[in-house]
């Protein structure tokens, strides 16, 4: 079969991983890399095994292309509309890094470019291709704990890279946008309910609009910079109703200092209609106690088989569904509706926030 020629927009920390994932990947060729950085080319050309890429400067330069078929689009997520709509308008196949925008509207023209061009357009909801997220969604299934009633997560981390846009709500839509779709897209897909209504209370603790904030990072390769000009939350609580009557919980701080000094890192759980619990914990184990037969499993799952170098669990599962759904022309399970259902809870709990009331998300959707 022939190889899939592919270009990638943006080779930051997401956009370098995807890079260097599809290069070990027979089914597809690193044919152009287009980023203005030049440190993070050469980053990434470092870890190339199997391409070796044109480089360029200008996204524009590639629309025309006639040996190119798929691009990945790994831009600050402003930008998301302008380059997916073009790409996909030229008729390429899409893999877009989430949030699928910071906007409903930049969302909504989005999908409708890649339902009028007939071409695949996949969202970086990695955790839906995670083995240990999958086997959560195989144990209700099986219906271990019957439907799910209660969910929550805990996302107490360090801040996001010291890149001046994540600051900026303007561009990045909020730090629960930008952050927070992939665990609210986990609430959907385990209680398999429709969301109704969003209600958040959030702030600023630590980083604060208007004053010095040193911003350091434990996981990007950008250094630590002052930014002064923070207009998003360093911490949130948000609640979801679903239209079954369950509810999901989140709590997010932006502020440790160092990451996970305790080991807990990211915990999601859920509690079924049984009385039975389910807690994965730092995207590795999966603890399940109670229930009808009272039994306590304790699950060490292969998160390295799925992802590359450390990155995402589902990281490298993704990739290769993405060409799947290339060759075979078919949908992604992170599709752009996926993605869109997760933003509105987002941007509803940003909205919460702001004018400090429940908000529906029909206000959102139109």
């Amino acid at each position: 079969m022939e190889k899939i020629k592919m270009a990638f927009i943006g080779v930051g920390d997401m956009g370098s991983h995807h890079c260097i994932g599809f290069d070990l990947l027979e089914d597809s060729e690193v044919r152009y890399i287009c980023d203005m950085n030049e440190a993070n080319v050469a980053r990434t050309l470092a870890e190339l095994k199997n391409s070796n890429p044109t480089i360029v400067s200008d996204y524009r330069e590639l629309l025309a292309k006639e040996d190119l078929d798929a691009v990945v689009i790994s831009v600050p997520n402003y930008l998301h509309r302008e380059v997916a709509v073009a790409f996909l308008e030229a008729g390429k196949h899409v893999f877009l890094e989430k949030p699928v925008a910071h906007t409903i509207e930049d969302c909504d023209a989005i999908i409708e470019a890649a339902e009028a061009s007939g071409r695949v357009l996949q969202i970086g909801l990695v955790y839906r291709y995670s083995n240990l997220y999958r086997r959560m969604e195989k144990e209700l299934e099986n219906g271990r704990l019957g439907d799910v009633k209660l969910m929550w997560c805990k996302e107490f981390r360090d801040p996001f890279p010291p890149a001046d846009w994540f600051y900026d709500k303007s561009k990045s839509g909020g730090a629960i946008v930008e952050k927070d779709c992939h665990h609210f897209d986990i609430f959907n897909w385990m209680i398999q309910a429709k969301p109704v209504r969003v209600f958040a209370s959030g702030g600023q603790h630590v980083m604060k609009q208007g004053e010095p904030n040193r911003i350091q990072n434990s996981y990007s390769h950008y250094p630590t910079k002052e930014i002064s000009d923070t207009s998003i939350v360093d911490h949130a609580f948000i609640t979801i109703d679903y239209d079954n009557g369950s509810k999901a919980n989140l709590g997010l701080c932006m502020y440790l200092k160092p990451r996970n000094l305790m080991g807990e890192g990211l915990e999601i759980g859920l509690i079924g209609e049984n009385g039975g619990q389910m807690v994965a914990r730092n995207d590795k184990t999966i603890d399940i106690v109670g229930g009808q037969d009272w039994t306590k499993d304790h699950l060490d799952i292969d998160v390295s088989s799925d992802s590359i170098m450390g990155g995402h669990t589902g990281g490298q599962t993704q990739r290769i569904d993405f060409l799947k759904c290339v060759q075979e022309g078919r949908q992604p399970f992170a599709s752009a509706q996926v993605g869109r259902n997760a933003l509105l809870i987002a941007l509803a709990a940003e909205k919460s926030i702001l004018e400090e009331r429940y908000v529906y998300l029909e206000e959102i959707s139109g």
